[in-house]
């Protein structure tokens, strides 16, 4: 059975390009355009990894990730941030107190094959 991947992200250029590269590598990958829409999506059917972006509008991805570690349904699930911040180690500051910290942060634009390993690698593939 294929390992499913939530990718949450305000730019559908890159939830396309996501959905598809993951796709041809052999996961079921489902879309969400932005925090809320996200949230909603893997409380209802949580994903084996999810990644989200951190600049979006409606709910910024840390304060969706601060909220998806939070959730008994979510907390365990892998979470990679993609984000074209330049200094991307600040971006969550003392906002999430206690909660750990993402199991990985790739800046964009991503290298397709590191990207690819580590999902298979998160998702135990």
């Amino acid at each position: 059975m294929a390992k499913r991947v939530l990718v949450i992200d305000d730019e559908k250029d890159m939830r396309v390009y996501l959905k598809t590269l993951l796709a041809k590598a052999g996961f079921e990958t489902e879309t969400a355009e932005n925090g809320d829409e996200g949230l909603k999506k893997a409380m209802a059917a949580p994903p084996d990894l999810i990644t989200l972006d951190v600049l979006m509008p409606k709910k910024s991805g840390v304060r969706a990730y601060g909220e998806l570690r939070s959730a008994g349904k979510t907390s365990q699930v892998p979470i990679v941030i993609l984000t074209g911040l330049a200094q991307r180690e600040d971006f969550f500051g003392d906002e999430l107190g206690d909660v750990p910290r993402p199991d990985a942060v790739i800046e964009k634009p991503i290298d397709r094959e590191s990207f690819l390993g580590l999902v298979r690698k998160l998702t135990g593939g």
